[in-house]
């Protein structure tokens, strides 16, 4: 079979692919190309597996050529960032928004020409809730927690899902989405996240470096580990259809899976005040 991942040379898209080429398989079938594309290379070690194709650019530029290049399976986790998405609204936009939809439509005329639409999975992320300070989360923030995202990211990020809904509700693609969490310890200098403190606050300390926690110390957030991240990710793309919601009549809804894999790697849900994510 052969994979694309979107973001193949970041942080999780690497970890992703290593996990994927050490698997050599992903829902049953064998994998035999994965493309890796992001604006930079992917480190060395991907490189040099033979099953591996990097494409380096714009992931906007990149799509026309998707069109004509069947996918079996799509990984998308290129995005532009929450804190770089509220300094510069155009970047985001472009990155997150007009990225997600030109590829969206470059998969969805590669299933008109193949008659075979592509699994895909998006990286969303639980910046789609919010919260709103006038409607609170309520304890246990689930998959029919309604979203109020608060940040351009989040709003991004949300309508991204209901794009994927929309095209999987018409048969282009077979999407499904997964809300990420705050993937922690990311290693080496801080990106633009505005929850980037999150590692910051074990990764410098353990380096002897200062670091500053911005926010109260009572302050919960749902975190989870890279290789949790990972195998979320694959258990959501592996989900059968069966296990997702039925669509509703109205709103278009982004169809979720109550996924349940050992160890509790992908969840329906998560608790306030606990930590979530299992490590």
């Amino acid at each position: 079979m052969k994979i694309l991942i979107t973001g193949g040379g970041g942080f999780v898209g690497a970890r992703l692919a290593r996990t994927l080429l050490a698997r050599n398989e992903l829902n049953g079938q064998t994998i035999t190309t994965l493309v890796l594309a992001d604006q930079v290379a992917p480190p060395a070690d991907l490189l040099a597996d033979t099953r591996v194709q990097a494409r380096t650019g714009a992931l906007l530029a990149q799509c026309e050529a998707f069109s004509t290049e069947p996918f079996d399976g799509v990984f998308h986790l290129a995005s532009a960032v929450s804190g770089e998405c509220e300094l510069d609204f155009d970047l985001g936009m472009r990155s997150n928004l007009d990225s997600t939809r030109t590829l969206l439509d470059a998969l969805r005329r590669a299933a008109q020409s193949s008659g075979k639409p592509s699994r895909l999975v998006f990286s969303s992320s639980v910046a789609v809730f919010g919260p709103d300070a006038s409607a609170p989360l309520p304890g246990l923030v689930a998959d029919d927690t309604l979203p109020a995202p608060q940040t351009s990211y989040g709003v991004q990020k949300l309508i991204c899902e209901h794009l994927g809904a929309d095209y999987t509700r018409k048969g282009f693609i077979d999407g499904r989405a997964a809300r990420l969490m705050t993937v922690t310890v990311r290693p080496g200098r801080p990106n633009g996240a505005a929850s980037s403190f999150f590692s910051g606050i074990i990764r410098e300390p353990l380096a002897g470096v200062e670091s500053v926690c911005p926010v109260h110390d009572q302050v919960s957030h749902p975190v989870s580990s890279p290789a949790r991240a990972v195998e979320g990710l694959i258990a959501v793309y592996e989900a059968s259809r069966s296990l997702w919601r039925p669509p509703r009549p109205e709103p278009a809804r982004t169809q979720r899976a109550r996924v349940r894999h050992a160890g509790g790697a992908a969840r329906g849900g998560w608790q306030r005040g606990a930590r979530s994510g299992a490590f």
